[in-house]
C-alpha cells in the first residue's frame, strides 16, 4: 500500500476536480498512474512556487544567523591565538575562511530553493460544481476534460496501490507574501508549509494539492544540492475508486465529445461515468418552470 496522509482541514466527502487536456486523460487511463510534477515545472506560471512569505523566511533566517556569528567569533579567536604565538594566519587561510563563511551565509537560500522546487505535486480544484474559469485556464484550446472525484476517493485510490512514497493531501492557503503583519504561525497549513502557500493572486484556483516530499537516502546525500534535481513522480492509482465522473468541455463541438466517449469506452470506463458539461445548457429547462 501507499502511505497517504490527509489534512484534518479537509472534508473527505468534498468534491475535487482536475481539468486537463485529452492527452493527459489518455495517459491516466492507459497507465493507471497519476503524475506528480516538480514545482520547478511551474516557474513560468508562478515563479513563487514553493517559496514562503517574507515573515516565514525571516524566521528561518533567524535560526541560522547565530551559526554565522559563532563561526565569525571562532575565526577571531583562532586569528588572535595565532597572532599571540607569533604564527599569524596566512592570506590563503584567511581567504579560505571567508569563502567558507560566504558559503554558510548562502546555504539557506540555495537549499530552500532547491528543496522547494523538487517537491512533486498533483493539483486539484476544490469546488461543488464545474468552474468556467478552470475550463478556460486549463483547457487545451477548449478541448479539455475534467475528472471529478472526492478527497476520500483520491486518497483511497492511491492508498490501495503499492508504491514507496508517502502522499500528502492538503489544501492550499493564499497569502500576501509581503504582508509584515503575518506571523510565522500564519504560514502553516495543518503543520505543513511548502508547497501549500501561494499568493492571493491565485486564490481563484481553490487548490487542493496531493504532494510528495523528497527524502534523501542519507543525510550526507541531502547536503549535495545536485541530489535535489526536480523530477516527476508517477503514482499508481485504482481508477474505479478515483473516477466519479469524467466531464467533457462545453466548448468544442463534434467530433471531440464522441471521440472522448470512444476513448473512455476503449479503456473500460462505464458509459454513465462520462458526461457532457452542462455549463452552457439547461437554460431552456429553467424557463420551462414558467409553463402555465
Amino acid at each position: 500500500m501507499t502511505a497517504v496522509s490527509v489534512s484534518t482541514e479537509l472534508d473527505g466527502s468534498a468534491s475535487l476536480w482536475r481539468y486537463m487536456s485529452l492527452d493527459k486523460l489518455v495517459d491516466l487511463l492507459s497507465t493507471s498512474e497519476l503524475q506528480f510534477a516538480p514545482l520547478a515545472w511551474f516557474v513560468n506560471s508562478d515563479p513563487f512556487e514553493g517559496y514562503l512569505p517574507a515573515v516565514a523566511l525571516e524566521a528561518d533566517a533567524s535560526i541560522f544567523r547565530p551559526l554565522v556569528k559563532d563561526n565569525e567569533l571562532a575565526f577571531q579567536l583562532v586569528e588572535e591565538h595565532r597572532r599571540n604565538i607569533g604564527h599569524e594566519l596566512t592570506e590563503d587561510e584567511k581567504a579560505l575562511f571567508k569563502s567558507q563563511l560566504e558559503d554558510l551565509k548562502a546555504a539557506p537560500r540555495l537549499y530552500h530553493a532547491a528543496i522547494a522546487k523538487a517537491i512533486s505535486v498533483s493539483c486539484w480544484h476544490g469546488n461543488k460544481g464545474e468552474s468556467e474559469a478552470m475550463w478556460r485556464l486549463y483547457g487545451d484550446s477548449g478541448k479539455a476534460i475534467a475528472i471529478e472525484t472526492t478527497i476520500d476517493s483520491l486518497g483511497d485510490s492511491i492508498q490501495v496501490c503499492e508504491s514507496p512514497y508517502r502522499v500528502h493531501i492538503y489544501p492550499v492557503k493564499y497569502l500576501d507574501f509581503f504582508d509584515n503583519t503575518l506571523s510565522p504561525s500564519d504560514c502553516v497549513v495543518d503543520g505543513q508549509r511548502a508547497p501549500l502557500l501561494k499568493r492571493i493572486s491565485y486564490e481563484h484556483e481553490r487548490e487542493v494539492r496531493a504532494f510528495i516530499l523528497r527524502v534523501p537516502e542519507t543525510p550526507r546525500k541531502g547536503l549535495d544540492l545536485k541530489s535535489w534535481k526536480p523530477e516527476p513522480v508517477r503514482i499508481p492509482v485504482e481508477l474505479s475508486r478515483l473516477l466519479k465522473a469524467i466531464h467533457i468541455s462545453p466548448y468544442p463541438g463534434e467530433p471531440f465529445p464522441s471521440s472522448v466517449m470512444k476513448i473512455c469506452e476503449k479503456y473500460g470506463i462505464p458509459g454513465g461515468t462520462v458526461k457532457l458539461s452542462k455549463l452552457l445548457s439547461g437554460h431552456e429547462e429553467l424557463l420551462d418552470r414558467l409553463l402555465l
